[in-house]
């Protein structure tokens, strides 16, 4: 076993590596492996670090993909259910498991062409609109711009160029203060304290108070400070800020990501640029699910998985209007209310103290544009536009936020997520591409959700099976109701239809200063959920022209569903059809709707359903 691997790290660490490799020729003459000779003229040999190469993981389809899967398979792995017939753990690299994947590789590369072919198009235009601007302090107060320089800050510590700058200089004197104090390993964050505390007396005793350190931690710090090496330390750590301000600050060339054949390119710039340069690309979390089955088609975590290896697929951000469906789903199916119903746009509010929201103030939210038209709007329509006073006027209507919270329940995302205030109806829940995804497979199967899976079966090198999938599915919506809302979203993506062969539905979601754009749609065959924005939420476009999820977002799915299609060997988009259900519980024909409202007819009035499966209501 190695010894602290990352405290003799050759890479970051060279003067404890070479100290340690001493220590341990010393050990092999000691015992009889070395002569005295040969351990003199090894010692003083430098480390060579030349033929040494990570193991890199990023070359290949599915890069993110692979990287999440192996994460997984190790947690699975570790289940006592999933172990060898004579008790102990498979080994993912040594023991010859087959793993079969519900990846479908044609359609995986073609998501990775549509994500090349979209993402440097938006990404060209990111950098043409914020040419001539610095990012890190246009539109900012004081403490936004404090916040992004944190980042910044986080980011070039994290580098290579920054932990051997810092091991260079400061390796010594931690080894000596790690033996001198029973091993204590300092951080940045202890060093800073100690700083304070030498500028401010009594910082660390406020600390302790306040229990942001312990009483352990104070008398550690307080005998550093007294010691022999804080002289030493703080003249170490000045000399190597300014290495590090000059390394950082020097131009050099280097290689940087690229939208080009090889994913990189060779430039000039500084270290400090390079960094800035790679915090403003944008990213995108794909996944493409058969809404029937639950397999994963296709999995699209990031831009490039050698320079962004966080994978962006599960990572939660706010949905915006692509919740809303939601919300039209609660108000459909509790209220029996047609999609030809009329609501005026116009300002709504939920008082304070309205005893179904507990608001302690008086909400009163407006649209996207600031603007109230005063217009008759249908649902349809409403929703099409994302009219926000139109879902906060459905939120009423609905009268809680908890039938909204089951019904997403029901459609598989875990109800914690979803905050318990009414402004949800806008968006605000923070959620993954693979939340929406799941979510979705209802609307698109019928109102039966299906769970998301990556994996049908794992086997042994001799076949013997060790683990198989079992599908879930769950009853969510009735068929009759959520036709009725699939109609709706046909509508809102109406605008694109005429690209496919297959009916298409779905919705954009756009979120506040354009920190999200959103995509959801589907088809009777797949859902396809797309996420883009930047890492950081100041990476963002500066219009809703430029920000919304329909330029976000939404070219990737036209772009990947097009290629989808068009590969006949797929068999996808044969003129597939939404199947309308045989009974019909909400008139969906706008014309007929007015007619019975005129005529008073009893077909325009909502009707609930009291006698159906118990499965299906919230």
């Amino acid at each position: 076993m190695l010894k602290n691997p990352r405290l003799y790290n050759p890479k970051i660490n060279p003067q404890n590596s070479h100290n340690r490799r001493s220590v341990v020729l010393k050990q092999m003459v000691l015992n009889g492996f070395l002569t005295d000779e040969e351990y003199l003229n090894k010692r003083v040999k430098p480390i060579n670090l030349d033929n040494f190469r990570r193991e890199a993981h990023h070359d290949g389809i599915a890069p993110y993909f692979r990287a999440e899967l192996t994460k997984w398979v190790k947690t699975l792995l570790e289940d006592e259910k999933y172990h060898k017939p004579d008790g102990s753990n498979y080994n993912l690299y040594t023991d010859g498991l087959k793993i079969y994947t519900t990846i479908d590789t044609r359609i995986q590369k073609y998501a990775e062409q549509a994500m090349y072919e979209h993402m440097s198009q938006l990404q060209t235009k990111y950098f043409e609109r914020w040419k001539g601007k610095d990012f890190m302090t246009y539109k900012a107060d004081k403490t936004k711009i404090e916040g992004r320089k944190r980042v910044l800050i986080q980011m070039m510590k994290e580098s290579d160029r920054y932990k051997a700058i810092r091991s260079t200089y400061m390796s010594k004197v931690f080894g000596d203060i790690s033996s001198g104090f029973n091993g204590l390993e300092l951080s940045d964050t202890d060093i800073f304290r100690c700083f304070e505390e030498e500028n401010t007396k009594g910082h660390l005793q406020k600390l302790a108070k306040s229990n942001f350190i312990t009483q352990g931690d104070l008398d550690t710090y307080t005998a550093l400070m007294k010691s022999e090496y804080w002289a030493i330390l703080k003249s170490q750590w000045n000399k190597m800020q300014n290495a590090v301000n000059i390394s950082f600050n020097t131009k050099t060339k280097m290689i940087v990501f690229a939208y080009n054949d090889i994913g990189e390119k060779v430039t000039e710039m500084t270290p400090l640029d390079s960094i800035k340069y790679h915090l403003q690309h944008l990213q995108i979390g794909s996944v493409s699910v058969d809404p029937k089955t639950g397999h994963i088609l296709s999995w699209v975590g990031g831009i490039g998985h050698k320079y962004f290896q966080y994978d962006h697929v599960n990572s939660n951000r706010q949905v915006g209007s692509t919740f809303k469906p939601f919300i039209y789903s609660t108000a459909i199916i509790d209220n029996a209310m047609s999609p030809c119903y009329k609501v005026q746009d116009v300002r709504q509010c939920i008082e304070a103290n309205d005893p179904n929201f507990h608001l302690s103030s008086t909400w009163c939210p407006s649209n996207s544009d600031n603007k109230f038209t005063g217009q008759t709007y249908t649902l349809r329509q409403a929703l099409k536009d994302s009219k926000n006073s139109v879902s906060v006027f459905l939120m009423k209507e609905i009268g809680n936020v908890e039938s909204v919270k089951n019904l997403v329940g029901n459609l598989g995302i875990d109800k914690n997520k979803i905050p318990n205030y009414p402004s949800i109806c806008l968006g605000t829940p923070e959620l993954s591409a693979m939340d929406m995804a799941c979510a979705y497979t209802g609307y698109a199967n019928e109102g039966i959700v299906t769970k998301p899976i990556f994996v049908t079966r794992i086997e042994d090198k001799n076949g013997r099976l060790v683990y198989s999938s079992v599908p879930e599915q769950k009853k969510a919506i009735n068929p009759a109701y959520n036709y009725v809302i699939v109609d709706m979203l046909k509508y809102v993506a109406s605008i694109i239809q005429s690209k496919f062969k297959s009916q298409v539905a779905g919705k954009t979601g756009t979120t506040n200063d354009y920190k999200d754009g959103w995509f959801v749609g589907f088809t009777p065959e797949i859902v396809i959920s797309t996420w883009v924005g930047g890492d950081q939420e100041f990476i963002r476009f500066n219009t809703l022209a430029d920000g919304q999820g329909a330029v976000m977002a939404r070219p990737f799915f036209e772009k990947l569903l097009t290629k989808i299609e068009n590969d006949n060997l797929l068999g996808f988009g044969k003129n597939m059809v939404f199947m309308r259900p045989e009974e019909e519980l909400i008139e969906i024909d706008c014309s007929k709707y007015e007619t019975a409202i005129l005529e008073g007819s009893e077909d325009a009035k909502p009707k609930k359903v009291t006698d159906f499966d118990e499965e299906f209501h919230l």
